[in-house]
């Protein structure tokens, strides 16, 4: 493609397997989503390291039946959900037990606060991700997609000293993140 051609790294919203199959054939660096994600388009992203930021909350309600938060949304988005419920269900599962390389993203857009991302790692943990796993592509692999991981991304004499920190285990409460103790900013310590 003529940004992969001048060197320009790409990324798309998709989430059908026939997509995400051209855009890996046409040399994408990255996709977003890959809901609907099968096998055979799996092992196209580990064997190209195309990387994939998945957005399991927005389908959380459908995966985990939760009628009650299902009768909150808009009716033609429930009907969506339902008609493609096993195909998500499996997607998440392939995402999952994948070697891919994943990102962290929420895709909240309108219906939750940025400081709420903490849903998506719950979700993760859900969907059976190991939290090394979550807390590495929330880290050094967004770092890398972003093209920053000589600043940010691990924590190692010269990068920037951005930190968060917690009192709860990360690696065994899915909902550890909700609850910050502090933000380290370029060494400071923000309470």
């Amino acid at each position: 493609s003529t940004a992969q051609g001048m060197g320009r790294p790409t990324t798309a919203h998709v989430y059908t397997p026939e997509h995400m199959q051209k855009l890996i054939r046409f040399g994408i660096t990255g996709m977003e989503h890959g809901s609907l994600m099968d096998e055979e388009t799996a092992a196209l992203f580990e064997q190209t390291n195309t990387y994939l930021v998945p957005t399991f909350c927005p389908y959380d309600e459908i995966i985990h039946l939760d009628e009650a938060a299902m009768a909150q949304k808009e009716p033609h988005f429930q009907a969506k959900l339902r008609k493609y419920a096993q195909q998500l269900r499996q997607g998440r599962e392939i995402i999952a037990n994948s070697k891919i390389r994943l990102g962290y993203g929420t895709d909240f857009v309108a219906v939750h606060q940025c400081y709420e991302s903490w849903y998506e790692y719950r979700s993760w943990m859900r969907s059976g991700i190991d939290p090394f796993r979550i807390l590495r592509a929330a880290t050094s692999s967004n770092a890398e997609i972003l093209g920053l991981q000589d600043k940010l991304g691990s924590i190692q004499p010269g990068k920037l000293a951005d930190l968060a920190g917690w009192q709860r285990d990360l690696l065994q409460d899915e909902e550890a993140l909700s609850e910050c103790s502090f933000v380290m900013k370029e060494g400071t310590i923000y309470p």
